[in-house]
């Protein structure tokens, strides 16, 4: 399955250190390594037009499993990534890796990122600075 959903996945399985692969029912999936949360691609050659929903199995359990739009768990990863990776450095500097992933998302999946929580955020930094 190369779908757009195992895209996503794959994007975000490339988030070193935060995520890494893991293969996972016959899947490539991404596994967080902060909490073990696996997140599985999901078919949906079935449907009319893919969306790019992912399998979130909580703290790998597939007791615990949603079903989410891609691109939102993606954004949320990308914006947990670049904050973790961005300790110590300036706004200006974590503003340009979240805009250079968000565009490698996009040119994987033809999906935007939701990241304009990260740029509020940036911009009340610097108001109270």
């Amino acid at each position: 399955m190369k779908g757009l959903s195992q895209h996503i996945v794959d994007f975000i399985a490339t988030l070193e250190p935060s995520y890494t692969r893991q293969l996972a029912d016959g899947h490539d999936c991404a596994l967080s390594l902060a909490d073990g949360t696996l997140l599985m691609p999901l078919d949906e050659s079935h449907a009319p037009t893919e969306e790019g929903w992912v399998a979130v199995l909580w703290q790998g359990d597939g007791q615990r499993r949603s079903e989410v739009p891609g691109s939102l768990l993606a954004s949320r990863a990308v914006l947990q990534h670049v904050a973790l990776l961005g300790v110590g450095h300036a706004q200006p500097a974590l503003a340009g890796q979240r805009e250079e992933l968000r565009i490698r998302f996009m040119r994987a999946t033809g999906l935007d990122l939701r990241l304009e929580v990260a740029a509020t955020s940036d911009e009340a930094l610097h108001s109270v600075a």
